[in-house]
């Protein structure tokens, strides 16, 4: 299935949309011009009508007595058809009309007789005359042959023409606007006396789009396409996730060996401590003074057996769960004191000082105990193999503090520090510099420092000796 993201969606909705706004006003445009097509037919053929009537006026005068009055004509005329103006005759080269003022141009009369049939002049801008070989002739006012409201609404400009010369008979656009649709129209009236040709322009501008059907359209397009995108973004999103799953699974079951063997690797310091303590305990058995010693080194023996038992269920659940365990604020003085209370014996034995500092007092990172427990063991550890490897006692300084959002344990020793060769690997599984190192300290450190949303880093500092950081959510801030 083709994926959309959201440019191309963009773009696939504007061009639908201009698409369908093209056809749209192809549609609409079409429609008025019929529209216009037909409206200017319809009044060419009322026009028609009206200039036969006008032929049938002139022949129905020209078999009437002469003695008729024009004035009393016009008037019986005039409530049937209102766009006559004046009527009269010719008489022996004399001119008898309904009103004084109003009579045809001279020779027309002659020029209808030489081409025995009705002639038409145009008498100012609004009327012209039709004059009768048989004598008669009418003003016809050409604003009177439609009445305003008749006019279709499809129709902008009329005009008659003949010979050249126009008479308007609709201004609706006095102005047409340059872009535009322009339509034209030009078709002859039916009278064959009359030979008027009717002219009927209009241009279609952006008004005539129809824009409630465009911007509908362009709607139901946005709503179909963010329905389709919606719906593909939760199909990738339930990919991604169960990808997701599928490579935590992976990674749960590629890391089961490396538990397997991180674990002899974590037992090894607590049994190895019990075996001690035990040791010592049976040495002693036989001395009363002592017992406290015995009672101390029996008391140390079971709370690393316990230990020892907490670091078998944290990397069970690490392998199953893939999740720190039961996360809480933990008051770090407590965890450094324990892990003193376990080490600080045997590393007086090997000439090394431990030293403990929390310098953001009242406030406690958000972790699990045992996974914290584990990760400062191990750094401490590291620490003192560091110490040893140069043959003398030194010093390992523990240090809390709390720094924006996050509580930083720092664990600094004076041992020679790290090579450049060896800093960039120190992190990667079953590498090490001890020669009997099973190289998964450190990596099984990181994994845990991961599973509490932390962060762990080693790095030299200046005048020889390591500093590991370990940074972990804050459980109360420090601002």
């Amino acid at each position: 299935m083709l994926i959309l993201n959201r440019p191309i969606s963009v773009i696939v909705w504007l061009l639908l949309s201009l698409v369908g706004g093209f056809w749209l006003s192809w549609h609409q445009f079409n429609q008025l011009y019929d529209r216009f097509y037909q409206d200017t037919s319809i009044a060419l053929r009322v026009l028609s009508q009206k200039t036969t009537q006008h032929d049938t006026v002139l022949a129905m005068l020209g078999v009437m007595r002469v003695e008729q009055n024009p004035s009393a004509l016009l008037l019986s005329l005039q409530e049937s058809l209102p766009q006559l103006l004046a009527i009269g005759y010719w008489q022996q080269q004399n001119w008898q009309g309904s009103q004084a003022g109003l009579s045809p141009p001279s020779g027309l009369w002659q020029q209808a007789i030489k081409q025995r049939h009705a002639v038409v002049k145009f008498a100012g801008a609004q009327h012209y005359w039709l004059q009768s070989p048989n004598g008669w002739a009418l003003l016809i006012n050409t604003q009177a042959l439609f009445q305003s409201a008749d006019w279709p609404a499809s129709l902008a400009n009329v005009q008659l023409e003949l010979n050249g010369q126009t008479i308007p008979l609709l201004s609706r656009q006095t102005a047409p606007p340059p872009l535009g649709w322009h339509l034209q129209l030009s078709k002859s009236l039916a009278s064959p006396t009359q030979a008027l040709t009717l002219n009927s322009q209009k241009t279609l501008t952006s008004k005539q789009l129809p824009w409630q059907y465009i911007l509908l359209w362009s709607g139901l397009l946005a709503a179909l396409i963010a329905s389709i995108d919606s719906v593909q973004q939760t199909r990738v999103a339930q990919r991604r996730e169960g990808e997701r799953k599928r490579l935590s699974a992976l990674e749960r079951l590629s890391t089961l060996g490396e538990m397997a063997a991180g674990l002899a690797h974590e037992l090894n310091q607590p049994l190895t401590a019990i075996l001690a303590n035990t040791g010592a305990a049976l040495r002693l058995l036989d001395d009363v003074e002592e017992r406290d010693s015995v009672r101390q080194a029996l008391r140390t023996s079971s709370q690393q057996a316990k230990r020892a038992a907490a670091i078998i269920a944290r990397l069970r659940q690490l392998v199953e769960q893939n999740h720190a365990g039961n996360r809480q604020a933990i008051n770090p003085d407590s965890v450094l004191r324990m892990l003193l209370f376990l080490r600080q014996a045997e590393l007086a034995q090997q000439n090394i000082c431990v030293q403990w500092q929390n310098q953001s007092p009242g406030y406690a990172p958000w972790a699990e105990w045992v996974a914290l427990e584990q990760i400062l063991h191990n750094l401490v550890q590291n620490a003192c193999d560091a110490i040893q490897s140069q043959g003398i006692g030194g010093v390992i300084q523990l240090r809390g503090q709390c720094e924006g959002e996050y509580y930083r344990f720092t664990v600094l020793d004076n041992g020679p520090g790290l090579a450049a060769e060896v800093l960039p690997r120190v992190f990667e599984p079953f590498f090490s510099t001890r020669a009997k190192g099973m190289g998964l300290g450190l990596s099984l450190c990181e994994t845990l420092a991961h599973s509490l949303n932390g962060s762990l880093t080693i790095e030299n500092v200046a005048g020889g000796g390591a500093m590991a950081t370990l940074t972990l959510p804050l459980a109360r801030s420090c601002r």
